[in-house]
């Protein structure tokens, strides 16, 4: 009975030595028949303070949340005119479970959104295992705040988040330079998504100057992104001046005060 308690986890370990190299053996790759949504990556170009994206996207969205038009749009920024920094949490289950993103506001009353996510070409579903098994690529997506955020708030009907970032305006700098620098790499050379250690929110959190790698990497807060607000506010980054549940209650965007294709989309879901 022994012999083949040891038999079997022999078996069982060389199985998965097999899968661990499989998983490992996998190289990341730009050339794959990508879903219409992730189907282009997004390029940041430099020229003294002016900031242009070029494949920036803005789609448009039939009620079931499949793409009705696929635009893509160069759009330039003064980044000597940056002026707000927004943290987004979209919940779309429970237990913690949900998509985080950054949105940059500018004095002409523009909004840049970064929302990093799982690459998925056609076929594929997101799934948390699938992406600790290097079954998808990472990708930067530059967009529209009706596309990343009126796609959750008003064609899905996620409960979205978005809380103002209190940090000095320097600080907002360098986190849209490195993720814009990490966006530029990734153009470049392919990389995989990783569930627990390359995803939406250690994305944003790993350019946080006040986190710790414990933060992002084992503390709960930073592992399930639809508690990462606590993190951030713990460290002073959000409004600290009312209690963390009231902060949740007044940073929820009511889809009812705009439409998607409201071209004031961004004041409204901001109470301006």
């Amino acid at each position: 009975m022994r012999k083949l308690g040891r038999f079997v986890l022999f078996f069982v370990l060389v199985g998965l030595g097999v899968l661990i190299a499989g998983v490992f053996a996998k190289q990341p790759s730009h050339e794959r028949d990508w879903k219409t949504e992730y189907a282009v990556l997004p390029q940041a170009l430099f020229q003294g303070e002016q900031l242009t994206i070029h494949d920036l996207r803005n789609f448009t969205y039939k009620p079931d949340g499949s793409v009705r038009e696929a635009r893509y749009e160069d759009r330039t920024y003064d980044l000597s005119k940056l002026e707000s920094l927004w943290y987004g949490i979209s919940h779309f289950s429970n237990y913690g479970l949900a998509h985080t993103f950054v949105s940059f506001g500018f004095q002409d009353g523009q909004y840049l959104t970064i929302s990093v996510e799982a690459r998925q070409a056609k076929g594929q579903s997101y799934h948390p295992l699938r992406g600790m098994l290097r079954e998808y690529e990472l990708i930067y997506l530059a967009t529209d705040e009706r596309d990343v955020i009126g796609v959750r708030t008003h064609v899905r009907g996620e409960r979205v988040h978005l809380y103002e970032v209190m940090v000095e305006t320097e600080k907002k700098r360098r986190l849209l330079l490195a993720m814009l620098g990490t966006m530029n790499e990734i153009y470049e050379t392919p990389t995989f998504y990783a569930t627990l250690v390359d995803n939406c929110t250690t994305n944003i959190l790993q350019h946080a100057e006040r986190l710790t790698f414990w933060d992002i990497y084992l503390d709960y807060r930073g592992l399930l992104p639809g508690y990462s607000d606590a993190l951030i506010y713990e460290i002073g980054a959000l409004d600290t001046s009312v209690p963390l549940q009231e902060l949740r209650r007044k940073s929820r965007i009511d889809p009812a005060v705009t439409t998607i294709e409201d071209p004031e989309f961004s004041l409204k879901i901001r109470g301006l």
